[in-house]
């Protein structure tokens, strides 16, 4: 929904043309997880397991997942053949073992008359996940002959830190965003602090190299950040950045280091924490016992708090412009720390013999023409970082696996409805789970619910503005994130939960299927589906009782053999056990040609409502109308009201007379007469 000027992103347009059909490509198979360029930790003997969420909107006979090696990758793939109950509930769950690898997942349903769709997953892979840990020489600064990473290593391109109006680095304690992982390049952040590729995709290259594996980045390193400040953070307080005399907020950097763990390592694993840093205590004298009491507590203290015993690899690290030589106190501290007795530690490469003297912005640099700064810590890094090592880094796995179910597809802010989900047998069943709402992006908004039971009772928050969200699921003690749902509408607009989250039609033979995707509702007694020609009055083509859908989703299928050349529309009449009726959103299956794309319907407008058909190549289009003195007035528009068609209407009752819609797409701009009456 908006207003004025609307800009649209399609959520769930589905063009429908009577010729074509048979040929439309269906998004009746939708992968939730994983996504494209994932990395599983493997474990000692090379293995993970890929969970794997999928929503299938279509009544399929079978549905079949498969694991193919991509690439060089000789290791046997993988098969697996959804149960029966999963199919007609549409929520479709399972993990996959694996070796290190690239591999491509791909997702075929079969169903009756030759009916095949299949979707896919380009590249998942298992091999290394590395966190990255310390000050602004792990973090990375821009313009400093960082290097592309091979597509072997990537990371998640984005951060959720930025300066305020006090200069000073802010970032959140909330549940972290979800993401879309990429090849690292020179540019590339490394989420969720890490600037650039410094020498981490160097570093990445060197190991796939000589083992063979895919590795993935995440970076927390802090700029200005010492032992002290990592310290405070982990007791509970805000640090104090001297440099600039102002607290870091949210007990950062500490916080970012807790929450990576939480919201990302307990689903992809992770092998160990590269810990470079020392720099900064170097220069201000900290003693031995200080830095090594920080460190000390920081570490154990992040491993209470996320919940995971990770690994920590401790470079020697105290060198720097102002102090060319090794700060014996700090690099004794990194000693002890990675000599510590049954603490889970190892002693990292030493950076204190890396480009000395320092270049004068006192961090590694890759110089043309000179010293390649970068290249050597990464080269020192990869030295360490060994089969044989590896054999004592025991990496943290995923203990277990959320697969989110099926949401409704609307709803009206403060609305509330279960959601069913799956967790694997080996999770502690008196698991907290929390729902945490998040926006289209996948930034957290709000937490929606928390509790103990399956289905989850979730509540949309109040005051959130219109907009589409999701919904992941999360284990808490510790946090351990689950898929993510579908994406659904909330618009005030609404009085009801539209339980639907899908309805489609495709034509077979000489007959349409029409198909509807239903989420759990406790409320359901049935529904009729009806069909019009007119766009008004409907009639009644079959009935169908609830069938399992008080705790689950469940697919309902039509055939429809009374076909003919003109347009007509599809809605789904529903029943609740208290009586109450409700309609689902409008299909269209529109005759070829009628209406022509973007041409207004019905013109004139008797009713302050009409029409327009996008084409199915456009993503983006902003609509406005003016009147004849060039004056604008707010519209709405929406995509969700008849799937097909955009709905328009003006915000005010709009005078008979005439008026121009402005039209803006990728094609170009666009204008037409509209006649109100």
């Amino acid at each position: 929904m908006g207003i004025k000027n609307y800009k649209i992103h399609f959520f769930i347009v589905i063009q429908i043309l009577l010729t074509q059909l048979a040929t439309t490509s269906y998004a009746q198979l939708i992968i939730s997880s994983p996504v494209n360029n994932q990395i599983f930790q493997r474990d000692e003997n090379g293995f993970a397991n890929i969970a794997i969420t999928a929503y299938a909107h279509f009544p399929y006979s079978r549905i079949e997942a498969r694991l193919l090696p991509n690439g060089s990758n000789s290791h046997i793939g993988k098969e697996f053949s959804f149960s029966a109950d999963q199919i007609k509930q549409g929520f479709l769950h399972t993990t996959l073992q694996a070796e290190t690898g690239w591999y491509r997942l791909e997702i075929t349903g079969y169903g009756d008359k030759g009916i095949v769709d299949s979707t896919s997953i380009v590249r998942v892979g298992i091999g290394e996940v590395f966190l990255v840990a310390g000050n602004s020489n792990a973090m990375g600064l821009p313009d400093l002959g960082s290097k592309n990473a091979s597509d072997q290593v990537v990371s998640f391109n984005a951060v959720n830190k930025g300066l305020n109006s006090e200069n000073i680095t802010v970032a959140p304690d909330e549940p972290m965003q979800t993401p879309e992982y990429s090849p690292i390049t020179v540019k590339s952040n490394i989420f969720p602090s890490g600037e650039t590729s410094w020498y981490w995709g160097e570093l990445g290259d060197m190991i796939s190299q000589k083992m063979n594996t895919p590795v993935m980045f995440l970076n927390t390193a802090w700029a200005a950040a010492n032992s002290e400040n990592y310290r405070d953070g982990a007791t509970g307080k805000d640090a104090f950045n001297i440099y600039v005399g102002k607290y870091w907020p949210n007990r950062q950097p500490y916080t970012n280091i807790v929450n990576t763990i939480r919201y990302f390592n307990s689903s992809l694993g992770l092998r160990a924490v590269l810990w470079s840093h020392g720099e900064n205590d170097a220069q201000l004298n900290f003693t031995e016992e200080n830095y090594f009491n920080n460190i000390k507590t920081l570490i154990e203290n992040s491993r209470h708090d996320s919940g995971y015993p990770a690994s920590w690899i401790i470079a020697r690290n105290s060198a720097s412009f102002t102090l060319p030589k090794p700060y014996a106190p700090v690099i004794n501290a990194q000693i002890r720390l990675a000599a510590l007795k049954n603490f889970n530690s190892f002693a990292g490469p030493n950076l204190d013999t890396i480009q000395i003297p320092r270049p004068s912005h006192g961090h590694f640099e890759n110089i043309s023409g000179g010293i390649q700064g970068l290249t050597l810590a990464a080269t020192a890094w990869s030295r360490i970082l060994t089969d044989s090592l590896f054999k004592s880094v025991i990496p943290l796995q995923p203990k277990f696996t959320i697969h989110t179910g099926l949401v409704p597809s609307k709803f009206f802010p403060g609305a509330t409805f279960t959601l069913p989900y799956n967790i694997t047998s080996s999770a502690n069943t008196n698991n907290n789970v929390q729902a945490e709402l998040l926006d289209a992006t996948g930034k957290f908004v709000r937490l929606a619910s928390t509790g103990i039971g399956n289905p989850v009772n979730i509540q949309i928050p109040t005051g959130i503005p219109d907009g589409r969200y999701r919904i992941r699921l999360s284990a808490i003690n510790p946090i351990m994130t689950g898929s993510i749902s579908e994406l659904f509408v909330v618009s005030k607009t609404y009085n009801k939960i539209e339980f639907i989250n899908t309805i489609s039609a495709r034509k077979v033979e000489n007959s349409i299927i029409v198909s509807w995707h239903v989420a759990a509702n406790p409320s359901l007694k049935k529904m009729v589906l009806q069909k019009t020609v007119d766009g008004e009055t409907y009639s009644d083509l079959a009935s169908f009782d609830a069938q399992d859908n008080q705790l689950h989703s469940h697919i309902y299928s039509y055939s429809d053999n009374n076909v003919t050349n003109e347009s007509f529309y599809y809605r789904i009449k529903g029943e609740d056990i208290n009586g109450e009726i409700s309609y689902s959103t409008v299909l269209a299956i529109l005759k070829e040609g009628t209406p022509p794309n973007f041409v207004i319907f019905p013109n004139p407008v008797t009713k302050q409502q009409f029409y327009i058909r996008p084409d199915n190549s456009e993503t983006d289009i902003q609509c406005s109308i003016f009147d004849i003195r060039g004056r604008e007035h707010p519209i709405i528009v929406s995509d969700t009201e008849i799937i097909g068609l955009l709905s328009l209407r003006p915000v005010h009752s709009l005078p008979t007379g005439n008026y121009i819609l402005k039209i803006v797409s990728k094609s170009g701009v666009s204008t037409q007469n509209v006649v109100f009456h």
